[in-house]
C-alpha cells in the first residue's frame, strides 16, 4: 500500500474514534511528540499511558505514534539541528573536515557522536513540545469541523 493510502487509513482510524475532540487531539499530539524523544520502540505504549494519564485518548496516541515511526530518523536529524541551533553547537563543520582527513578512526566518530547528545536532547524537547502543540490544535479543529459538518454539534 502506498504512503498516501496508509495516511488516509490512519487519518480515518483516528478521526472515527468515538470520543471528545479534545481528548482525541490530546492523544494524537502526545503520540507524535513521543516519536521525537529517544525512546524508539517503547514510545507506542508510553504514548498510550501518557495520553491516558493526561486525560487524552490512548488509542489516538498509540495510532499516531505507530504511524510516524517511519519519520523517526528525520525527527532525530531535526532534533540535532534544532538543538545545535539553540545551543550554538558548530561541530558539524569541524566533523566534515576531520572525516575528510586521513587517519579518521571509529573512536573519532564516536567522540563526535557523543558531543551531539546535548543538542539532540535539547532539540528533542523543543521539537516534541512544538509539534505536539501544533498537532493538538490542528486535530482538534479538524474534529470540531467534522462534527459540525455531520450535525453532531
Amino acid at each position: 500500500m502506498k504512503i498516501i493510502g496508509r495516511l488516509k487509513q490512519y487519518y480515518t482510524k483516528v478521526m472515527d474514534i468515538p470520543d471528545a475532540p479534545i481528548k482525541i487531539a490530546r492523544g494524537a499530539a502526545l503520540g507524535v511528540a513521543m516519536d521525537f524523544l529517544p525512546i524508539p520502540l517503547i514510545s507506542i505504549p508510553i504514548a498510550y499511558l501518557a495520553a491516558r494519564l493526561a486525560g487524552g485518548n490512548g488509542v489516538a496516541a498509540a495510532l499516531t505514534a505507530a504511524f510516524f515511526k517511519w519519520a523517526v530518523p528525520f525527527f532525530y536529524v531535526l532534533n540535532v539541528a534544532t538543538g545545535s541551533l539553540v545551543l550554538g553547537f558548530d561541530e558539524f563543520d569541524k566533523m566534515e573536515k576531520v572525516m575528510k582527513m586521513d587517519g579518521f578512526t571509529p573512536s573519532d566518530w564516536l567522540n563526535y557522536l557523543t558531543r551531539l547528545g546535548y543538542p539532540f536532547l535539547a532539540g528533542a524537547a523543543i521539537n516534541s513540545f512544538l509539534t505536539g502543540l501544533m498537532l493538538f490544535f490542528i486535530v482538534r479543529r479538524i474534529l470540531i469541523l467534522r462534527q459540525k459538518r455531520k450535525g453532531i454539534i
